[in-house]
């Protein structure tokens, strides 16, 4: 049955000498299923030991350390781990002012300021804190993702007392601006490769002028990349090179050629073209070269010693010597020395004119199967003898001339007129041409386009047809037994 035991005053069990003498050894033993204190619990002594399998408590706070006034030594938790390796510990270390989560050897019964525990892991689901000190950030999971991301507009500033390296096994480095990629940094095979990612989105370099922004280089990538400076190139190895399947074009600075430093050369396998006002909306261009000027002196124009004008006119303000053949449609010059004047153009006329009233004076003049007329008489005065080594013919008609309108039926190209003159009036419109008599000439041009002309002579040596497309088109026939044989052609087409 239930019994009680009361006392009007304080109730003290002593076992020997006790505790508070300082020198009790006895024991008091409670033995019963439950013990109940209804009051509360205190424990002096220096340690409490509980020694059961789970341990509840319905406080909602642990207090450890109350009482103390100044604190000097560490306060937490240790677990003791037995043969499984050193005990685990969540410590208060007072000499650091942190916490600690790891192991040690450390037990209850250590009391010190500076606990040696060995940082261990800390897994979580979420962890918020104001800031976080570590040597390693790792993924928890096989093949996890890591997201590093600020509150809101938040920045997130990656400070680093050394180097920062950036280790991408996948080789790509990706740049994105809300969920969306422009650009990425990617190891392909051995090289390093940039890429602005967003379909025709320019690649652009910028950088800070004495105080202002400057963009020193724009590739347009819609444009397949090409480049715009937005300032001089300047290239330490004097030349700017082009290679491509295994054609190489150069432009070289400061080379030293023929006993002279400094040159400039410009080389190509093919040609070297240059173009003029290529979008044809200005007038007054040209073509100049200068000596002895500086170009940033603010030369004029005047002062070219060559000069092509965009009109095709050519100037050359001090002698000129060549070698080879000048081809012109007209030569202005105080003194011309040549052995050769050709006339530009198939069955082109050569004039010598003199200025105003003056003369055309040549010293001796030899003719060799050429005719000559006069436009303005009705004869030619040679005060010279001439010298003729071939036929000489006098026609009263220097060549004989037959205009020819194409209609919807095939014209017919006489044979008693030197040149035929064509005038179209539709596109294809057909011409025959018959067999001449073996020696003749005949030669054939377009006079006026109305649309394309096709000349079918009754036997052609260089094909079945000929074809014309514009003005000026023409081509120069000598008739042979087999049939007519083309001796010039100025663009008109063989088929």
């Amino acid at each position: 049955m239930a019994k009680t035991l009361r006392t009007s005053g304080d109730y003290t069990i002593k076992a020997g000498d006790g505790f508070d003498s300082g020198s009790g050894t006895n024991t008091i033993t409670l033995d019963s299923l439950n013990v109940s204190v209804n009051g509360n619990l205190t424990v002096g002594g220096t340690s409490t030991t509980v020694s059961t399998t789970n341990t509840t408590i319905e406080d909602n706070i642990i207090e450890l350390n109350t009482g103390a006034s100044a604190n000097t030594n560490s306060a937490g938790i240790i677990i003791e781990r037995g043969t499984a390796g050193d005990n685990a510990a969540l410590l208060w270390k007072e000499d650091t002012d942190s916490f600690i989560f790891g192991t040690t050897t450390a037990t209850a019964a250590d009391k010190s300021s500076a606990v040696s525990v060995t940082a261990g892991d800390l897994e979580v689901s979420n962890l918020t804190a104001g800031k976080v000190t570590t040597n390693e950030i790792t993924a928890n999971g096989s093949n996890a993702a890591l997201t590093v991301a600020s509150s809101g507009t938040g920045d997130v500033t990656i400070d680093s007392g050394g180097d920062l390296i950036v280790d991408v096994d996948n080789a790509d480095l990706i740049l994105k601006d809300d969920g969306t990629e422009f650009g990425r940094l990617s190891r392909v095979t051995a090289d390093f490769v940039i890429k602005s990612s967003a379909q025709d989105k320019d690649l652009i370099f910028k950088g800070n002028d004495n105080g202002a922004t400057v963009t020193p280089l724009t590739l347009d990538m819609s444009e397949g990349g090409d480049a715009i400076f937005g300032a001089k190139i300047v290239t330490n190895g004097n030349r700017i090179t082009h290679a491509q399947a295994g054609t190489v074009s150069f432009m070289d600075f400061t080379v030293t050629q023929f006993g002279q430093d400094n040159n400039t050369v410009l080389s190509s396998v093919k040609s070297i073209n240059m173009f003029l006002d290529s979008n044809g909306g200005d007038t007054g261009q040209a073509f100049r070269i200068y000596n002895n000027t500086n170009p940033d002196g603010s030369p004029t124009e005047s002062t070219f010693i060559f000069k092509i004008q965009e009109d095709g006119d050519m100037f050359v303000t001090g002698d000129t010597s060549m070698t080879g053949t000048l081809t012109a449609t007209d030569i202005t010059a105080n003194s011309l020395t040549t052995n050769t004047i050709t006339s530009n153009g198939s069955n082109a006329e050569l004039s010598l004119q003199a200025s105003g009233t003056g003369d055309v004076v040549v010293s001796a003049l030899r003719v060799n199967g050429t005719t000559l007329d006069s436009a303005d008489s009705t004869k030619i005065t040679v005060a010279e003898d001439v010298d003729v080594t071939g036929t000489l013919f006098s026609r009263g008609n220097v060549f004989g001339v037959q205009t020819l309108t194409g209609s919807g039926s095939t014209e017919v190209v006489n044979l008693t007129d030197t040149v035929t003159l064509l005038v179209t009036t539709g596109s294809s419109q057909a011409f025959s041409l018959a067999d001449g008599v073996e020696g003749q000439i005949k030669i054939i041009s377009m006079k006026t386009d109305g649309g394309s002309g096709i000349v079918t002579p009754a036997n052609f040596v260089n094909g079945t047809r000929i074809t014309f497309d514009d003005v000026e088109d023409t081509v120069t026939l000598l008739y042979q037994s087999t049939g007519w044989v083309a001796l010039a052609r100025q663009n008109a087409t063989f088929s």
